[in-house]
C-alpha cells in the first residue's frame, strides 16, 4: 500500500521525487505500455523512416542536381526547380504526419496515465486499440496548438528580419554575426518561456473538457509560479533522454553521414560509392531507431504527468491556506 502510495498522482513533490516517480512508474509498467502503444508507435517510426529516406538521400541528391546544373548554366531549369520543390513539399508532409503519428502513439499512453490517476494503477488493454479516440484526437490538436504557440514568436522574428532588409537593403547580411546571436538568444529565451506550456498541455490533455487557450491563458501563469521546478524536471529528465536517444540513433546518424559525404563526393567527381540497397537500407535503419527511441522519450511525458500533479496539488494547497487566512 506504501508502494502504491508513492506513486500517486496529486502530491506535492520536489523535482528529485518527480523524477523518481517517473522513472519508477515507467519502467514498472512498461510492458503494459509497450503492449498499449506498439502499433501507433510502428505507424510513426515508418513515417520517421519515410521521412529520414527522403531527407537523407533524395534531397542531397536534388541539391546535388541544383548545384551542377547552376556550375555548368548558371541557371536552373524550371523542371528542376519544380522536382525539387515537390521534394520539399512531401518532406513538410512527412514531418507533419510524423508529429502527428507520434501524438497519436503519446496518446496511448496518456490513456494509461488517466487511468492511473483515476485508479492508482495501470492494466494490462484488453485490446490493441484501446485509447479513447476522443484523447487521441485531442492529443494532437494540443500538441499542434502548443507547436503554434511556441513559433508565432520565431515567425515574427523573420518577419522583422525581412522589413529590416526591405527599409535597409542587405541589413541581415551586413550584421550576420548579430542577427545570428540575437536569434539563438531569442529562441534560448522562447524555451525558457515555454515550459510553464508543457504544464498547460498536461492540464488540457488530463481535465477533459476545456479549451486549449481558455487553459492557457488561465493556467500559464499557474505554471509560470512553479519555473523553477519546471525547468530542474525538464533539464534533467531531457538530458537523460537525449543521451540515451544518442546511442540509440547512433547506426541512423552514422549513415545519414555517410549517405551526406557519397553527395558531397559526386560534387567533385568521385563515384557514389554507396550500394544499390542505401535506400531499403536506410528507412529499415531510421525506422527501428525511431522505434526504440519513441519509448525512450515518453520518459518526459511521464515526468510531466507528475509534474503536473505536483503542481496541482500546491496550488490546492495554497488556496486553502490562502482562505484559511482569510477566515482567520
Amino acid at each position: 500500500m506504501e508502494k502504491q502510495d508513492d506513486l500517486t498522482l496529486m502530491k506535492a513533490r520536489s523535482y528529485r521525487r518527480v523524477l523518481a516517480a517517473g522513472f519508477r512508474l515507467y519502467t514498472e509498467n512498461f510492458r503494459r505500455l509497450f503492449k498499449a502503444s506498439w502499433q501507433m508507435v510502428l505507424l510513426y517510426a515508418v513515417s520517421c523512416g519515410a521521412l529520414a529516406t527522403l531527407t537523407s538521400i533524395r534531397l542531397p541528391e536534388m541539391t546535388l542536381a541544383l548545384m551542377q546544373q547552376f556550375a555548368a548554366y548558371q541557371g536552373f531549369s524550371m523542371e528542376l526547380l519544380r522536382q525539387y520543390g515537390i521534394a520539399l513539399l512531401e518532406i513538410f508532409a512527412l514531418l507533419i504526419l510524423a508529429i502527428a503519428t507520434m501524438s497519436l502513439a503519446s496518446a496511448t499512453i496518456l490513456n494509461k496515465l488517466k487511468e492511473h490517476r483515476q485508479s492508482g494503477t495501470i492494466t494490462t488493454p484488453p485490446h490493441w486499440l484501446s485509447a479513447s479516440p476522443a484523447l487521441m484526437g485531442r492529443t494532437v490538436k494540443g500538441v499542434f496548438l502548443t507547436l503554434l504557440v511556441i513559433m508565432i514568436p520565431i515567425v515574427l522574428f523573420f518577419a522583422l528580419m525581412l522589413l529590416a532588409d526591405t527599409v535597409s537593403p542587405q541589413f541581415t547580411m551586413r550584421h550576420l554575426v548579430t542577427v545570428l546571436c540575437t536569434f539563438c538568444l531569442y529562441c534560448t529565451l522562447i524555451v525558457l518561456l515555454a515550459l510553464p506550456i508543457m504544464y498547460v498541455l498536461m492540464k488540457y490533455l488530463m481535465e477533459a473538457p476545456c479549451g486549449f487557450w481558455s487553459t492557457l491563458t488561465k493556467h500559464y501563469f499557474q505554471g509560470l509560479r512553479h519555473w523553477g521546478s519546471l525547468f530542474l524536471v525538464f533539464f534533467v529528465s531531457t538530458l537523460v533522454v537525449q543521451l540515451a536517444a544518442l546511442v540509440v540513433m547512433l547506426p541512423s546518424h552514422i549513415l545519414n553521414f555517410a549517405n551526406q559525404q557519397a553527395q558531397r563526393g559526386l560534387l567533385i567527381g568521385d563515384p557514389l560509392g554507396m550500394p544499390s540497397y542505401i535506400m531499403p537500407l536506410t528507412f529499415v535503419t531510421f525506422m527501428l531507431c525511431c522505434f526504440i527511441e519513441f519509448y525512450i522519450s515518453q520518459v518526459t511525458l511521464v515526468h510531466n504527468y507528475y509534474i503536473y500533479g505536483s503542481i496541482e496539488t500546491q496550488e490546492e494547497e495554497r488556496v486553502q491556506s490562502s482562505k484559511f487566512n482569510d477566515i482567520k
